[in-house]
């Protein structure tokens, strides 16, 4: 397998080749390989992948193809692909995990070490699972300095098998909140488990960004660890429209930069994890936050004309939490401005919780004495008959419907909840 392993690597590096399992994304000179599932088997689409120019098909299937390759189980060759490309890296590994704000820190910290002139990888996008993490490791850049990397998990055995696959150098917990919390015993247990994101053999340092009661985590966590309280913290008066200023000290050492990012704990919690781990010592400050170089948030604006008018999606339709639907909630709120229509799916993954969580978001709302609100989904439609003034829908599709009559009395329309909810179909319809 050693000759196949640097076959891959030579036309990655010759082609600067990506590795797809789904051959819709793959382009002229990419390199296939056919996962198998539960429901279908990758190696079946080989032909199409062939017609699209593939430098090479890996496949569990016989074929007579000069550029395809047989494996008996295109799994276990992943698996053992990712050891050798890890086990070949010079660089460090850094490892971002928490219930919110995985992809953005992510983002950040590449952005702030790329700008820092270090040589730097990051993991695509949110794919933060078991299949996620392996294809990022097989596309991942083995001369960067440093590769970021973000893991999610749903259930209390993902961790670990995570960890042992990555073997991170650094690692940081973003927050810790109630999403998939129906996977978990309780919190406690949730914390227990993604906090095993150090234990990492190679770990260097650690740090926690956490909101809690600290006696939460007790000893569990070895001396490279440190908790990160920045509730003491303050920032300075924002000093132009678009930036602000932050004092802080780490280690008795006062600091002062600029940040146009605008959550104050979120800056602290990534400034404290590059310094406080050592990764950065030398930071160039002019080089740490630039508007067009921080990912704020994986929500987006959208624009569209319908009609005559401009109309405003504010998209959150990837994922939700009770901690994450809330917070967005009480931030549109506070926008100034008009015309305003609320599109709220369920959460999953709350187990037990469900029912009390859900209540929570309705007392919510109720509590903002809020107009135009829809909520979609079974988990809030078992409550429709309580709250009487809002709109209830098991799904997305009659959504389309109540829009297409009353669209021209709005003009901003926030839309969220978890992916099942399909909820970037409603947003699809408008916005081509």
């Amino acid at each position: 397998m050693q000759k196949i392993y640097k076959l891959i690597s030579s036309l990655k590096l010759k082609h600067n080749s990506n590795i797809v399992f789904d051959t819709r994304l793959l382009n002229e000179n990419d390199i296939f390989i056919g996962l198998k599932t539960k429901t279908n088997n990758g190696s079946l689409y080989f032909k199409d992948a062939i017609k699209k120019k593939a430098s090479l098909v890996i496949i569990d299937l016989k074929v007579d193809s000069s550029n395809c390759i047989y494996v008996k189980d295109t799994k276990i060759f992943i698996k053992n692909f990712c050891k050798f490309i890890l086990e070949s890296y010079k660089g460090k590994i850094i490892a971002i995990t928490g219930s919110v704000g995985k992809t953005t820190f992510k983002e950040n910290i590449y952005h702030i070490l790329k700008n820092n002139q270090f040589k730097t990888y990051r993991s695509f996008k949110n794919y933060n699972n078991l299949q996620g993490l392996q294809f990022s490791i097989m596309n991942m850049n083995v001369k960067c300095e440093y590769s970021v990397f973000e893991l999610g998990i749903n259930n209390s055995s993902e961790m670990g098998k995570l960890v042992k696959i990555l073997q991170p150098h650094y690692s940081l917990v973003t927050c810790i909140e109630n999403s998939h919390i129906g996977n978990f015993r309780d919190f406690k247990h949730l914390i227990d488990n993604k906090l095993k994101i150090f234990n990492s053999q190679r770990l260097i340092a650690g740090i926690i960004n956490f909101n809690y009661d600290p006696r939460y985590i007790k000893t569990r966590i070895n001396s490279k660890v440190q908790l990160l309280n920045v509730e003491n913290l303050k920032k300075n008066s924002l000093k132009t429209k678009n930036f602000y200023t932050i004092d802080f000290t780490i280690k008795n050492r006062a600091y002062k930069i600029q940040s146009s990012m605008g959550n104050f704990y979120e800056d602290i919690a990534i400034i404290s994890f590059l310094f406080l781990s050592k990764i950065i010592k030398n930071l160039n400050f002019k080089n740490f936050f630039y508007e067009e170089s921080i990912i704020k948030s994986r929500g987006r604006k959208v624009s569209t004309i319908i009609g005559k008018k401009k109309v405003n999606f504010y998209d959150h339709s990837y994922n939700a939490c009770p901690y994450s639907l809330n917070k967005q909630i009480l931030i549109f709120n506070k926008r100034k401005i008009h015309q305003k229509v609320y599109i709220l799916g369920s959460m999953m993954e709350l187990g037990k919780h469900s029912d009390y969580y859900h209540l929570n978001i309705l007392q919510l709302v109720s509590d903002l004495s809020l107009k135009n609100i829809i909520f979609i989904g079974d988990e809030f439609n078992k409550f429709k008959k309580i709250y009487l003034d809002f709109k209830f829908y098991k799904n997305y599709k009659p959504v389309t419907k109540y829009l297409d009559k009353r669209i021209k009395n709005f003009k901003n329309i926030f839309v969220m909840g978890s992916r099942n909810n399909q909820l970037d179909r409603v947003i699809k319809k408008y916005v081509r």
